[in-house]
């Protein structure tokens, strides 16, 4: 391979006998002034006069090589920048990039080729251009065709996109025809030239996809109508096509025709209604519309009962507000709206003179919420015309509006308990209503100061206040911490069913659980 000097000749070595684009060496005819000078003097050593010759090609070389690195690195920053690079760019930007690179080589190149020094030099320095012109030409035409097809296919994938949107949009005949003919003049145009086969089959693709995109758009609503328009468009789908289309809409649309014989049926007699479905052909779905309907009868009934309950509570809720604030008149019993056996249970209250409540009815609405013989708001107000307390019939509107909350589970065990322990101690009304208002105001009074406390220790405090130091014992169904969320919610968090000596071991208590209580 060729040698560089490290010095004195500073040149490639003459044997190589070098072809490139700079000229071979000394073929360099034109000469400077100092050099023509020098020549003309005959005492000068032919050795020197060769080094002065060689030095001046030599200078020029350096000259063209300066400027064509000053050039190149012009075209690094055409081809390459990051931000204006005509190599970086995409689709239809990149279509200029051959013109673009084409001009730099003409402006640019004209412009360090004028300050050369010499018609030599200009020459060695065209040489060059000519040849980085076609590698980097041809490197950005490659780039730029390569970018032209991707701008084809993705424009072609995003009109196909655009129909198909269209058209799940709005699956009418005007939008059809519409997408039909852009598909064509996209795909057709797009890809003249291409073989007829392999355009062909790509139009019936896309439009297979446009009319299977619409027939389901049409069965997302009306699933009958997709299935009819899937088979009147059978020969414009594929059987793949058609298949799964036809696998998914047979479902769908026997599901519509049963919910509308059902619709049809929910108002018609029982008579009518059994005519209907005796003239259906199709045994599963007369099985299904007799379920259907006797479902509805079932659930509408319990929708209407619910109502009718809920309504009686508001009512009945509105007057015993009304009535413990001191208001209730016989003329707005007569305009609350409640039936009548309601109406007289309400003005017995008001003609009642004990108006703090008897301990039988207490003790009796009590028992109904454990027992849930109490099933709704409105009985516990009825039990205040037998003798039920104001006062006592809110605290236990409170108590039954939780009793479906598992974490009321404890304190309605603890009521279970003072009832046995009421019994063991001889079955004293007075005792034992005395000990449940008792129980339950101290439970309120914890959960109202949001204080951490003992459900079970309140339990055995009252139980032993009021049925002294029995020596049973309590199957605890659950010890529990348990903590008020939102003010009124207890929320159990641990439970372990336990049994407990009542009265002779006051450490029992401490292996109960707490209930935590948050305000």
């Amino acid at each position: 391979m060729p040698k560089v000097s490290a010095g004195g000749m500073g040149k490639f070595s003459a044997e190589q006998g070098r072809r490139d684009v700079l000229g071979a060496d000394g073929a360099a005819k034109v000469v400077s002034p100092e050099v023509e000078l020098l020549l003309s003097k005959k005492d000068i050593a032919p050795e020197l006069m060769k080094r002065a010759h060689d030095r001046q090609d030599e200078e020029r070389d350096l000259r063209v090589l300066d400027a064509y690195n000053s050039f190149e690195a012009g075209l690094q920053e055409i081809l390459n920048s990051p931000e204006t690079g005509v190599l970086q760019r995409q689709a239809g930007a990149a279509q200029t990039a051959t013109n673009e690179v084409n001009d730099y080589f003409s402006e640019e190149g004209g412009k360090h080729l004028d300050k050369l020094p010499d018609d030599e030099a200009r020459v060695r320095f065209t040489a060059l251009l000519n040849s980085r012109r076609k590698t980097a030409i041809n490197f950005v035409a490659q780039h730029q065709s390569q970018e032209y097809q991707n701008w084809k296919d993705n424009t072609a994938r995003d009109t196909i996109d655009s129909v198909l949107k269209s058209v799940n949009l709005s699956p009418d005949y005007a939008t059809l025809v519409h997408g039909e003919n852009l598909l064509e003049g996209a795909v057709l145009r797009l890809y003249r030239g291409s073989d007829p086969a392999v355009l062909n089959h790509r139009l019936s693709s896309a439009k297979q996809a446009m009319y299977g995109g619409a027939i389901e758009s049409i069965g997302a609503k009306d699933p009958i109508s997709a299935l009819l328009v899937a088979v009147s468009w059978k020969d414009r789908l594929s059987e793949e096509v058609y298949a799964r289309l036809e696998e998914k809409l047979k479902p769908l649309a026997w599901n519509q025709s049963l919910k509308q014989e059902f619709a049809e049926l929910r108002g018609l007699s029982d008579e009518e209604m059994q005519a209907n479905i005796d003239e259906i052909s199709d045994p599963a779905m007369q099985q299904e519309l007799v379920e259907m309907v006797r479902a509805d009868k079932f659930q509408q009934a319990a929708i209407a009962k619910k109502a009718e309950e809920e309504r009686l509570n508001a009512l009945n809720r509105a007057l015993f507000q009304q009535y413990s604030e001191g208001r209730l008149t016989p003329e707005i019993i007569t305009d609350s709206g409640l039936p009548v056996e309601f109406r007289q249970r309400w003005r017995l209250v008001i003609e009642r003179k004990d108006t703090v409540g008897e301990d039988g009815p207490f003790i009796t609405a009590v028992d109904g919420i454990i027992s849930r013989a109490i099933a709704v708001e409105y009985q516990i107000y009825s039990l205040m015309a037998e003798g039920l307390g104001a006062g006592d019939a809110a605290m236990l509107t409170a108590l039954f509006s939780m009793r479906d909350n598992p974490q009321a589970k404890l304190i309605m065990n603890c009521l279970k308990d003072l009832a046995e322990a009421n019994e063991s101690a001889g079955g004293d009304a007075e005792d034992y209503a005395a000990a449940i208002r008792d129980l339950l105001h101290r439970v309120q009074y914890f959960l109202q100061k949001g204080e951490v406390f003992s459900i079970t220790s309140i339990r055995n405090e009252v139980r032993d206040d009021y049925f002294g130091e029995s020596k049973h014992v309590f199957k605890e169904s659950s010890v529990s911490e348990v903590e008020d969320v939102e003010g009124d919610e207890i929320e159990i968090k641990n439970s372990e069913p336990a049994e407990i000596e009542d009265a002779e071991t006051e450490s029992d208590d401490s292996k109960i659980d707490e209930i935590e209580v948050e305000g």
